[in-house]
């Protein structure tokens, strides 16, 4: 199975970001590694603690059988986090083949599981948390997520539209999203953020040049 660029760079972005949550039991080199659901558990459990339960490492994931059950819990609490939390209908959403995530590690189907994780993430009551960890990734990284993003929104913002398969994210332009090309509250938040980031910056630059100053006159003294 071939896999289009926009997927590989998207794969890269969500390994990264993943990887900066704390939580997770050990990191991650591909999102194929996802496929057992004890990370994305991990994951979603830190987005919001008391709605998602992280699942228990067991030696039995390696069976098909288990992770299916796995993917099944989380895709369950997902939709219902987006219809109950979000107030999000999730049948705008495109299906999941959790089956193929089970039996082969799909990435396609991986991916859109990790799409939804993001986009739920950018609207938890922690979200500023979760977009100053975007933020802090590579700018590819950063430009992959938004699409993502807004690739899930996007089924809600235009549920007139016959849903689609992560496939066509792969037809989204090369010329990635900026911050500006959220939807408005989300570029609000970023804004706010990234103002808050200059203050802390301005306001460091002024203790140091302080501190400069009260060395150099100790010296004198």
């Amino acid at each position: 199975m071939s896999f289009s660029r926009m997927e590989a760079t998207m794969e890269d972005a969500f390994v990264e970001w993943i990887n900066t949550f704390e939580c997770k039991s050990n990191p991650i080199d591909t999102v194929v590694e996802l496929a057992d659901g004890i990370i994305l558990s991990q994951v979603l459990a830190d987005i919001d603690t008391k709605w998602f339960k992280q699942i228990t490492p067991t030696e039995t994931a390696s069976n098909w059988v288990v992770r299916f059950n796995n993917q099944k819990k989380i895709h369950k609490l997902i939709t219902r986090y987006f219809e109950e939390i979000l107030g999000q209908d999730p049948e705008h959403l495109p299906p999941v083949n959790l089956s193929a995530i089970a039996k082969d590690a799909d990435l396609h189907e991986i991916l859109l599981v990790c799409q939804f994780v993001i986009a739920i993430a950018v609207q938890s009551d922690n979200n500023r948390i979760y977009i100053e960890m975007i933020q802090s990734l590579s700018q590819k990284s950063q430009h992959a997520l938004m699409v993502s993003i807004e690739q899930v929104m996007s089924h809600f913002n235009d549920s007139e539209q016959p849903t689609s398969r992560l496939s066509h994210v792969s037809g989204v332009s090369h010329k990635s999203m900026e911050i500006h090309d959220l939807p408005y509250r989300y570029q609000a938040e970023f804004d706010r953020v990234l103002d808050e980031k200059k203050h802390y910056e301005t306001s460091h630059t002024q203790l140091l040049a302080e501190y400069d100053g009260l060395r150099d006159r100790l010296k004198k003294g």
